[in-house]
């Protein structure tokens, strides 16, 4: 099983040989399918018998223990190979836990706290996209979608996003990151 690293970019790495083809003009990718059914796709290339993929990070998208499918493809020459395939389990390469040991004292009340582990924070968000995400949540507030019925009006929602994306193209480039925060705050 493959572990991914949710927090930081990594190269995926695998050494490549060919028979009988050149790896001139080679394309590869490394597709990562995610359990709730959006398939990741990262685009390398081969130096010297080497695959490399650069694998941006993760986290935001996929959560840590996760489990799915990845594979490798190649293409030679015109010639569809997908060589490699394995499980995946995300985990976070860098953590932090806290464990504070209070001293007692009985003549003192004490007040006992647990933050649930399932409360996701919200992505941290430049300044250049604050517009767009407030602008586009009231939108689809003054529409009507929710988080849960976006996927039943699918196609007024994706004309929605092209038209507001159309109308402020400059915006155009954090696209995904607003999409995913607009997302995120609706209810």
């Amino acid at each position: 099983m493959h572990t991914l690293y949710i927090d930081k970019n990594e190269d995926f790495i695998a050494e490549v040989s060919v028979k009988n083809a050149s790896l001139k003009g080679a394309k590869t990718r490394l597709i990562i399918e995610s359990p709730d059914g959006f398939n990741f796709v990262f685009h390398g290339k081969i130096e010297g018998g080497k695959c490399i993929i650069p694998v941006h990070r993760l986290k935001g998208i996929l959560d840590e223990n996760i489990t799915g499918k990845m594979y490798l493809e190649i293409i030679v020459e015109d010639t569809y190979f997908s060589p490699w395939k394995d499980d995946y389990t995300t985990a976070e390469h860098t953590s932090v836990k806290v464990m504070v040991n209070e001293q007692k004292n009985s003549s003192k009340p004490t007040v006992t706290v647990k933050v649930p582990k399932h409360i996701q924070a919200a992505p941290k968000i430049p300044k250049a996209q604050v517009v767009p995400i407030m602008e586009l949540n009231n939108l689809c507030k003054k529409f009507g979608f929710t988080r849960k019925n976006i996927p039943q009006y699918k196609k007024a929602f994706r004309h929605l996003v092209n038209e507001y994306f159309t109308l402020n193209p400059e915006f155009l480039t954090h696209k995904k990151a607003v999409l995913e925060t607009v997302r995120y705050l609706l209810k």
